[in-house]
């Protein structure tokens, strides 16, 4: 073999050397640069740190803690879902029965944690405190964007029609029927809901 090509072993070295240094600085930044942003945060700082404190308090999964929940000794508790108790919830309510009447968005709970950076929303104490935006609606421009999208996707719903929102359900479709039964010449209105159903939909929409 010919001596003037055989490398030398320092330069073995730095070619294994360089390449682990760049790859190390490359895995190093995001940590070091968001610690670099998390030390530009003023207000918002605290606020995102008790977030992250209160939904770790652990419930066995029957249950979680809340910031806006009653404290013991300054501390957050668990607040227990149905048919479970004790401190941490894990203790079962013998006999408890089962309440198939009513609906409870529970069961999404899942879905929201396995998204909790991308479903997370911090909110100033001040953040829009107006009855109604600058065109003088009372919905963002955005929301209503966002409404007519999901409805367009899940294709349940012709999307270039009113927007009614509410605090829940119930709330909305009381507020639907009573305005569309102002366009009905001969009262009552009839109400009609598909299998499945919440019982309470039609007991509240009954009177229309």
């Amino acid at each position: 073999m010919d001596k003037d090509k055989v490398m030398p072993e320092s330069s073995k070295k730095d070619m294994i050397l360089i390449p682990s240094l760049a790859l190390n600085l490359l895995l190093l930044y995001p940590l070091f640069g968001g610690c670099k942003k998390w030390e530009l945060l003023s207000w918002s700082r605290r606020a995102a740190a008790e977030a992250e404190a209160v939904a770790s308090v652990s419930c066995s999964g029957h249950g979680r803690a809340y910031l806006d929940g009653l404290p013991v000794d300054r501390m957050p508790v668990c607040e227990c879902n149905s048919c479970f108790g004790g401190p941490n919830c894990s203790e079962v309510i013998a006999g408890c029965p089962a309440d198939v009447d009513s609906g409870d968005p529970l069961f999404l709970e899942p879905f929201w944690m396995q998204r909790a950076a991308s479903s997370a929303v911090l909110i100033a104490g001040w953040h829009r405190m107006s009855y109604s935006f600058n065109d003088n609606s009372s919905i963002s421009q955005e929301l209503e964007k966002h409404i007519r999208k999901v409805h367009a996707i899940a294709k349940n719903a012709v999307t270039g029609r009113f927007i009614v929102f509410g605090a829940g359900s119930t709330q909305l479709l009381n507020a639907a029927v009573h305005a569309l039964s102002m366009d009905n010449p001969s009262p009552p209105s009839a109400v009609i809901a598909s299998v499945p159903f919440y019982p309470v939909v039609v007991l509240s929409n009954f009177k229309h």
